[in-house]
């Protein structure tokens, strides 16, 4: 009887100690207790910034909204942004994409096509009814009547310049408009100087920007009608064909080869005149060479003023839900708000998508800024149709300026034959 108390006794105290290793001597709200803290719902943000504006930036954006939002925590994962939409897609065949995405603004008709990004109407119809109000209206375009993302900065091209090889050609002031330019650069080319640097590589896709969209619209075409459908084989597209091809023979060589780094690295060195680049594109300049002096401008008239208005974008996929989709939309509305945007583009240089961040002495007093606040005034400050297969469009259409470009067809064919193929592209 004694031997069988002991045992009971001994099973009685390892088991109390279980209970008590376990957490069943939690207090139930006598003083002294600590509640265990929340868990924060983690939310994952995939961009390509790190090699443009330093990784600092982003930190600073990312540790800002933790601080500001304890239920989440938000983090990045930085990829290079050649491969970028590739790598996006097989993400989303994969369900494997992240909470939150930056995307272009020629990737949003596809994905919102093909089902990987969601509508943020419900999300804005919670918010104030002015909420909108605080984006540029080139921002706002839809997809089927539905929005898909808020800009996390804008920005159009503008002409950078070096003074100092004007000035040593005996040339006072930038060139104005497009005969301006062709005489420009024509005497400014001789040995290893060169008027122009730039590119008509098929990748990224998006060379089309700097050196072929501005020209277009400037030629007064347009890239497409009323009713969505190709309109770049017109006689005004031709011109601005035939207008590049002649500004082509007083670029670096490799016009069809080099890619956008090799264009940004050429034009530091002191040799080229000029190049076609956006704001995301001074904090570059800067960085590869600070003593370097150049000036920002508006782009050269032809018929009429035109340029592309680009930015990034933030998304949410589709496979984003319940309290991910809140911390989504929480992360995308302090990253494209006033502090997000200011942070952002007073790192980058770039110019706010925001209004209310663009009006801040930061954008203002900024002496890159004004030629491309000068530029987003002109007429044709034109952002690109949210097409489906945009990307690919763009593809289409190089490959085929590269054959006119090669003298293996003429503008006209080139561009007849890059209609045709948006035209089946766009009818699938």
């Amino acid at each position: 009887m004694k031997k069988s108390f002991v045992v009971l006794m001994i099973m009685l105290i390892v088991c109390s100690g279980f209970i008590f290793a376990a957490g069943g001597g939690q207090s139930s709200g006598k003083a002294g207790s600590t509640a265990a803290p929340a868990a924060k719902t983690d939310i994952r943000w995939i961009e390509w910034k790190y090699p443009e504006i330093g990784a600092p930036i982003i930190q600073k954006m990312i540790s800002n909204f933790n601080a500001q939002n304890p239920e989440y925590n938000l983090t990045n994962s930085d990829r290079p942004f050649n491969g970028f939409y590739d790598n996006l897609v097989t993400q989303a065949q994969a369900r494997n994409l992240p909470e939150i995405l930056l995307i272009q603004v020629d990737w949003v008709g596809a994905f919102a096509k093909d089902g990987i990004i969601q509508s943020i109407d419900p999300m804005i119809a919670k918010e104030p009814a002015t909420f909108m109000d605080q984006y540029y209206d080139a921002f706002k375009q839809t997809v089927g009547g539905k929005k898909y993302y808020l800009p996390i900065h804008s920005g159009c091209v503008g002409m950078f310049y070096d003074p100092a090889i004007l000035s040593k050609e005996g040339i006072s002031a930038p060139p104005a408009t497009w005969d301006e330019l062709l005489s420009v650069a024509k005497k400014v080319t001789h040995g290893d100087q060169y008027a122009v640097t730039g590119t008509l590589a098929s990748e990224p896709p998006t060379n089309l920007s700097y050196d072929i969209y501005p020209l277009l619209f400037q030629a007064g075409g347009k890239l497409v009608d009323a009713n969505m459908k190709p309109a770049f084989n017109s006689p005004e597209g031709v011109k601005a064909l035939e207008f590049y091809k002649q500004l082509v023979q007083y670029s670096v060589p490799g016009v069809l080869q080099n890619g956008e780094a090799q264009k940004r690295q050429n034009f530091p060195q002191g040799k080229v005149a000029m190049m076609f680049e956006g704001p995301w594109g001074v904090p570059i300049q800067t960085g590869f060479n600070k003593d370097h002096k150049f000036i920002v401008t508006t782009l050269t008239k032809g018929v009429t003023t035109g340029t592309i208005v680009r930015g990034s974008l933030l998304a949410i996929p589709t496979t984003t839900t319940g309290k991910k989709l809140d911390g989504a939309w929480a992360a995308i509305k302090y990253l494209s708000g006033p502090e997000g945007s200011e942070i952002y583009c007073s790192g980058s240089g770039d110019l706010p998508a925001n209004k209310i961040a663009a009006a801040r002495p930061f954008v203002t007093e900024n002496p890159y800024m004004k030629g491309f606040l000068a530029q987003m005034d002109l007429p044709n400050a034109n952002a690109l149709p949210h097409l489906p297969y945009q990307v690919e469009l763009n593809r289409l259409l190089t490959i085929e300026i590269q054959q006119f470009i090669s003298g293996n067809k003429t503008a006209q064919k080139a561009l007849d034959d890059a209609a045709a193929k948006w035209n089946e592209l766009l009818s699938k």
